[in-house]
């Protein structure tokens, strides 16, 4: 029986890791993101909300199609979205918005009234979550005619006031 060499082993432990890192590096050097649920970093997240979270993703898509309606004493969240070509490629979304707090790491958990992130479509499908007030978008796909940013919970229901979705709606004819 042959005497394992550490050395060799350290080597090859050392080449998975950089080579796992590097797959990690191309991907986001591509704007490639991973968009399913995971448990939030957040160690104060309760028991009962991470085995919501086990639960939630088998109703995900029955989700996004049953509104949050904001109750009459919450102020009602808004949104107001713009578009500019970058300088160097692609766009800018800027996302001003009132009465919500992005919360990225609390994404795929339970609603908490003022809080949540953004789902930005084109055409209405849906390209990607937002989590914040800015995004580049590298391309827009030929004809297409609008972007809708809403804004949803975190459990990614969409918001309702006066029984109409909050969004915001981007004409696209003249922008490219």
């Amino acid at each position: 029986m042959r005497k394992i060499d550490l050395r060799f082993l350290g080597l090859c432990a050392i080449g998975v890791l950089f080579s796992g890192l590097l797959g990690f590096m191309i991907a986001a050097a591509n704007n490639v993101t991973f968009d399913g649920h995971e448990y939030p970093a957040n160690p104060l997240v309760s028991h009962s909300e991470l085995t919501n979270l086990r639960t939630h993703s088998s109703n995900h898509e029955k989700m996004h199609d049953t509104p949050i309606h904001i109750a009459k004493n919450i102020a009602v969240p808004t949104i107001t979205a713009k578009l500019e070509r970058d300088p160097v490629s692609g766009f800018n979304l800027k996302l001003e918005t009132r009465n919500l707090i992005f919360a990225p790491d609390l994404s795929g958990l339970e609603h908490k009234d003022g809080m949540g992130h953004a789902h930005l479509y084109i055409d209405g499908q849906k390209i990607r979550r937002l989590y914040g007030n800015w995004f580049h978008i590298s391309e827009i796909p030929k004809g297409a005619k609008s972007l809708e940013i809403t804004l949803n919970s975190n459990d990614h229901r969409p918001f309702f006031a006066n029984n109409i979705v909050i969004s915001s709606i981007i004409a696209l004819k003249n922008k490219r």
